[in-house]
């Protein structure tokens, strides 16, 4: 099967296809949950190649972490070309949506615009506008290599459906069951036990940097963390929270 590296914006439906994939027996990656991301761009700065690791991996989605210090490194948009450059045979789907509607649901995200406003030490207006011109940035330079190539496909999340994604994948021989396929808001409502759990720690961000509420943001995290103690930055948020606590009236 040739490699789909998804290469367009966050909260434009990677979680969903990377799911899709898994549910389709295909291996896929998501983030830097096993470590792709921040793998991709150490390899790419010793010269080596950007897959090394991952040779077996079919699907390549939202690949993008956040640092120890907070930074985000949005690593398809560093090395979609090298990723090309590398993979000439790959299908590359360029995921969006209307900048506006893409902001919109970025400022929503619990802690993400906080955390980038202290990281950057900007005020919102000045991260949004980092964030459209990103996106412009981004946009222009694949559209301007990739349209009109077979293997490339722009999909607009707010516009495209599943069959869509799946005709231009019969296309290249790789047939998914579209059945299996479930929109991001139906996922929510799932009884794997996973899915809640990353409620709860959604529920401690909104507490911890909406309500500025750090007790119980201490509370739910910590429930999260007990009851999936793989996740390291459970641990880490803990730690760090609690450590806010102590300091917690002087900001």
């Amino acid at each position: 099967m040739k490699k789909v590296f998804l290469i367009g914006f966050d909260l434009c439906g990677g979680l969903a296809l990377h799911r899709y994939f898994i549910a389709n027996k295909f291996q896929s990656t998501f983030e830097d949950e096993d470590g792709f991301s921040s793998t991709a761009i150490n390899n790419f700065k010793q010269g080596i190649e950007i897959l090394n690791g991952y040779e077996d991996c079919q699907f390549f989605s939202q690949i993008q972490h956040e640092t120890a210090d907070g930074q985000f490194i949005y690593s398809s948009e560093e090395l979609w070309a090298q990723l090309y450059t590398e993979n000439p045979n790959a299908l590359f789907i360029f995921n969006s949506l209307p900048v506006e509607k893409w902001l919109e649901k970025r400022k929503a995200s619990y802690g993400y615009l906080p955390k980038v406003m202290t990281s950057l030490n900007l005020e919102e207006a000045q991260v949004l506008a980092v964030w459209r011109k990103a996106y412009d940035d981004h946009k222009s330079k694949v559209l301007g290599m990739l349209s009109g190539m077979s293997t490339f496909f722009n999909y607009d999340y707010s516009v495209h459906t599943i069959s869509d994604l799946n005709n231009f994948f019969s296309r290249h021989n790789i047939k998914l069951d579209g059945k299996k396929f479930e929109a991001d808001s139906e996922v929510r409502g799932s009884v794997e036990q996973r899915f809640h759990i990353q409620n709860i720690r959604e529920a401690a961000l909104y507490y911890r940097y909406h309500r500025f509420d750090i007790d119980t943001a201490i509370s739910l995290l910590e429930q999260a963390e007990k009851h999936q103690p793989c996740r390291y930055y459970f641990k880490d948020e803990l730690e760090q929270w609690k450590l806010e606590k102590k300091t917690w009236m002087k900001e």
